[in-house]
């Protein structure tokens, strides 16, 4: 009886987190599908305009933008190319949240403010 509790808390203690995306993360998924994808490919990984990966393995996201502040600036001002305009500075906040998760610079389950998104280094 003893083997099936300790087996018990093992699988526990060994199970995946299964926590759930914030709305944050959410909205910059869904802003990004609709806004960015075109170009950089639904998955970040090179899209019709831009076939360079903008995170994870093969990016240089980390080179040009060290911290979350930087990324922010950069999407906030150049960001959509043809008319920065048109997306709010909040859901770029939230795409760059996106971005960021997706190159584990962030978790998902994140909610942050400019404030707290700017010092976040990303590696």
């Amino acid at each position: 009886m003893r083997a099936v509790y300790l087996a018990a808390a093992m699988a526990l203690v060994a199970a995946p987190s299964f926590a759930q995306p914030s709305a944050q993360f959410q909205a910059g998924q869904a802003a990004y599908a609709e806004t960015c994808a075109v170009c950089h490919g639904a998955n970040g990984r090179g899209g019709a305009a831009f076939a360079t990966p903008i995170w994870g393995p093969g990016s240089n996201i980390a080179a040009k933008f060290p911290t979350g502040a930087q990324l922010l600036e950069y999407n906030q001002m150049l960001m959509p190319f043809d008319d920065p305009s048109r997306v709010s500075d909040e859901l770029k906040l939230a795409i760059t949240l996106y971005m960021m998760a997706n190159h584990g610079a962030l978790r998902p389950e994140a909610s942050v403010s400019e404030a707290e998104i700017g010092p976040v280094a990303i590696r």
